[in-house]
């Protein structure tokens, strides 16, 4: 049976959440071409246009609940990324994260500083349980950032698990947060919901 707080909490309105210089913009549909417009003259501007298509576009179930939530990513007002939010079982309460970070400000925390918005996200506004993320064994930045994010818990890794963009078969590591370590380590983190 899905969670009662997730019944109906799919269709929120709002626009940005910020915590701290980290403000996550909401990609919707309505926007997208001021998103691609941004992103198009970036450094690595073919990866991260081919990652907004793929990954952080908005999704949505047959039952028109939203499952996937994408943001481009400002710290202090200058462009970093995106990040993503996405409903896996609205059933379990389960959801996950995603994020690509501009390859000039990679290492410098983008990432980490944004999960105190997605964790507010899905745990407070979407009722979730559990959120997981993870990255193939090969990309050590990805796994040093969710190391660094606090709460988040290295739980094992799933051998073999995807095809990589070379079309090769590679171990996946997986890290969790569940609501409990949220309310404990970022209960108190102030997060502003911009409507």
């Amino acid at each position: 049976m899905p969670s009662p707080a997730l019944a109906g909490r799919t269709r929120l309105e709002f626009r940005a959440l910020r915590v701290g210089a980290i403000t996550l913009h909401r990609i919707r549909e309505d926007n997208l071409h001021e998103v691609r417009e941004a992103f198009a003259n970036v450094e690595d501007a073919a990866y991260m246009l081919s990652e907004l298509e793929a990954n952080y576009r908005p999704e949505y179930d047959e039952q028109r609940r939203q499952t996937v939530f994408g943001f481009y990513t400002t710290r202090a007002g200058e462009l970093a990324g995106m990040s993503l939010l996405g409903i896996s079982s609205f059933a379990e309460a389960r959801g996950f994260t995603g994020a690509d970070t501009l390859v000039h400000l990679r290492g410098q925390g983008i990432a980490p500083a944004s999960k105190p918005a997605l964790y507010y996200l899905g745990f407070a506004l979407l009722g979730l349980n559990r959120i997981e993320t993870g990255c193939f064994a090969s990309n050590v930045a990805s796994r040093r950032s969710m190391e660094k994010t606090p709460g988040l818990v290295y739980e094992g890794t799933l051998r073999q698990y995807a095809r990589n963009a070379s079309g090769v078969f590679e171990d996946e590591h997986r890290f969790a947060i569940v609501r409990g370590d949220w309310i404990r380590i970022y209960g108190r983190t102030p997060i502003e919901v911009l409507t």
